[in-house]
Parts: C-alpha cells; sequence; structure tokens
C-alpha cells in the first residue's frame, strides 16, 4: 500500500518511537527460522536415512510404516520450503513493516502452511500406528490402532476442509480469528493423540523382560516422543496468544518454530524405533546382547545343547538333588546311581504377519532375530 504521496504504508501503524521499514532485510526472527528448520530437517533426514539403510541393507524388508514416514519426512521438507518462500510477504516481519500487497500473498499462502502442518504429524502418527498394528498380533491392540488411525485420519480431512472454506482468509475476509482458533484446536489434537499413541506400546512393553541397557535405550527413545508433546504443548501458547494479537506475521512465524521441531521431531522418534538393528551391526557396545548377566542359581544347571532347528532343547542337571549325596552316591561301589534328565522343548516365538517384525525381534535380547540383527 502507498500513501497518497507515494511512500509505503504497513498494513498497521508501527508502535510509537518506531519507524516502519520496508527495505526487506531480514529480521532476527526469519535468521533463527532458517537455522531451526536446517537443524531440524537435517537431523531428520539423518535418522530416516539410518532407518532406510536398516530396512533395507540390513533387514531386507520395508513395510507399509516406512512408506509413512517417507511422506511425512517430505512433508518436513514442503514445511522448510513454505517457510521460506513466506519471507518474500513479510513472513517474519512486523506487520508494520508489511505492505498490502504482501499480506494478500501472505493470505493465499496460509492454506498451504495449514495443510502441510496438519498432514505431516498425521503421517508419522499413522506410520507408528502401522508399526504397532504389524509387532503385536493381539486384537485388542489392533482395535486401538485402527480406531486412532480413523480419529487421526477423520480429524485430519475435517481440519483441511474447514481451512479451504470456512476459516481461508483468502477468500472469507476477516476469516483470519477463525484460522487462530482452527490453529488452537489442532495443536491440542495432536497433542491427545500424541498421548495415545505413547501409551498404547505400554502393554506390549512391559510383557517383555529387557536388560538394562535396553530399558535405557527405549526410555530416551519415549523421552524423545514426550519431548515432542512438550514443545506442542509450549506452541499452544503462541497460538493462544494470537487471538488477541494483531501482529501476525510475526507470532505465526514465532509459533512455527516450535512447529519445525514438533513435525521433525516426530519423524526422529518414529525412526528411532526402529534403529536396533543398525546398532546391533555397527554400534554393538551400546546393546546387551549377553544372557550370561541373568542370575543362576548354583543347585540347577541349565545348559543348552540344540538350537539350530526351529525347537530349542535344554537339558535340565541336578534339578533338586542335593549335591553331598550325589556324592555319596559316586563314592559307593556296586551301587544302581539313577539319574534323571529331562528334556524341555521350547518352539521359537511366532512371527506376526507382515514384513517379518515382532516385539521381540525389536526389543528381546534373546531372540535369535535379535542376534542376528533383524
Amino acid at each position: 500500500m502507498t500513501s497518497a504521496q507515494g511512500a509505503l504504508v504497513g498494513v498497521m501503524p508501527p508502535p510509537a518511537g518506531v519507524t516502519s521499514d520496508f527495505s526487506g532485510s531480514r529480521t532476527d526472527l526469519q535468521n533463527r527460522t532458517i537455522m531451526v528448520n536446517s537443524v531440524m530437517i537435517v537431523l531428520s533426514t539423518l535418522f530416516l536415512g539410518l532407518r532406510l539403510h536398516t530396512r533395507v541393507s540390513i533387514c531386507h524388508t520395508i513395510g507399509l510404516d516406512d512408506w509413512l514416514i517417507v511422506l511425512s519426512w517430505l512433508g518436513c521438507v514442503a514445511w522448510m520450503t513454505v517457510c521460506l518462500y513466506d519471507f518474500q510477504y513479510g513472513y517474519g516481519q512486523h506487520l508494520w513493516n508489511v505492505t498490502a500487497e504482501q499480506m494478500a500473498g501472505y493470505l493465499k499462502t496460509l492454506f498451504a502452511v495449514i495443510t502441510v502442518y496438519v498432514w505431516v504429524p498425521a503421517l508419522t502418527k499413522l506410520s507408528l500406528l502401522a508399526l504397532y498394528r504389524r509387532l503385536d498380533p493381539n486384537p485388542k491392540i489392533r482395535a486401538c490402532v485402527y480406531a486412532l488411525s480413523f480419529l487421526v485420519v477423520g480429524y485430519t480431512l475435517a481440519i483441511t476442509i474447514v481451512a479451504a472454506g470456512p476459516c481461508n482468509p483468502y477468500a472469507q475476509p476477516g476469516a483470519q480469528q477463525c484460522l487462530v482458533k482452527l490453529n488452537l484446536f489442532m495443536s491440542v489434537i495432536n497433542i491427545v493423540t500424541d498421548l495415545l499413541i505413547l501409551l498404547l506400546p505400554v502393554r506390549m512393553l512391559h510383557q517383555l523382560q529387557l536388560p538394562n541397557k535396553q530399558k535405557i535405550l527405549l526410555g530416551l527413545i519415549f523421552a524423545l516422543g514426550s519431548g515432542v508433546m512438550i514443545v506442542s504443548i509450549v506452541r499452544i501458547i503462541f497460538v493462544y496468544a494470537l487471538i488477541a494479537e494483531p501482529d501476525a506475521t510475526y507470532h505465526q512465524a514465532r509459533a512455527a518454530l516450535f512447529s519445525a521441531v514438533e513435525v521433525n521431531g516426530g519423524v526422529i522418534c518414529a525412526c528411532l524405533a526402529l534403529l536396533k538393528p543398525f546398532f546391533q551391526k555397527h554400534l554393538p557396545w551400546l546393546l546387551s546382547l549377553s544372557s550370561r548377566s541373568r542370575s543362576r542359581s548354583g543347585s540347577r544347571k541349565l545348559g543348552i545343547f540344540g538350537g539350530s532347528s526351529g525347537v530349542k532343547s535344554y537339558e535340565l542337571h541336578s534339578a533338586g538333588v542335593a549335591s553331598d549325596k550325589e556324592d555319596e552316591t559316586q563314592k559307593t561301589p556296586g551301587q544302581i546311581a539313577v539319574t534323571t534328565t529331562y528334556d524341555i522343548s521350547v518352539p521359537e516365538p511366532r512371527k506376526t504377519r507382515g514384513d517379518g517384525d515382532s516385539a521381540e525381534e525389536l526389543f528381546w535380547p534373546e531372540s535369535q532375530t535379535w542376534r542376528n540383527a533383524c
């Protein structure tokens, strides 16, 4: 917008003592936007590459969850692209430094921003749910997976439709507050579904007896998932402030910094859950692979004498037999010594249908698949 004298005028007047700046120079917030998005996209790309290397080169398999997380990562790239593209329309600038022409372009791109933001976390959630379905054949768990998947897809489609229609500020003048409230709802529903998905595998992991190193490793993975939720909660504070904040181009960019951490952090967390074979092959010192740490009773000895076939056999010696009586029998000639031998056949855990993963294969160090790094 220009004044009658031909000077540029901002969409809103500057505060007292502040002069509008239309030079187009980058603000500190725009520089932070570049830095945060660049760091997060590098990290998510690194972990996605490790996951794909693990699945393709080590496990020689790929599943629906892998394709979904790749789509989610592409959404992270799209998010960074849209944010940087919006710089020309005043994204990250105070509104008194943004012209009416720039604001019109900014409003045009808001729908793309909303669409990318809502679908990236949704694809990450669907990837995790597809993984849970593959790991646990329990009908109740799978019913929860289907219900959560339906919920995620349902609210994502609903938000997309509302953002394109009644809350589109370019098509509907004055819809800015509608868009802010939609953004607030989106943040809340993301946190709720994040929490539900984070709690879903607790039952599955509770059934596995893990050594301390595995517990610590899984604890770090779940802590990262909780950290993503904390970032989402912090983002809500900034989104809520937008309700009464007219300086939209600046404060929306501030909230988007947390969005970049949120969407890329979700991809990183989803990839970490499947990197066990990579650590087993390249960093075995991180994992406790030996069963020698288990405590064994002095009067009972478990010896493994089979193993390559589908059934493992165990020989149990001197179970419940006092050692002094055994020595007495051996020292007394001419007597018949009775020895009882127990053979225990334990079938290998059945693999779940799918591409060959199970909960044991991912987390249980005693499984043969663990030792084979896949």
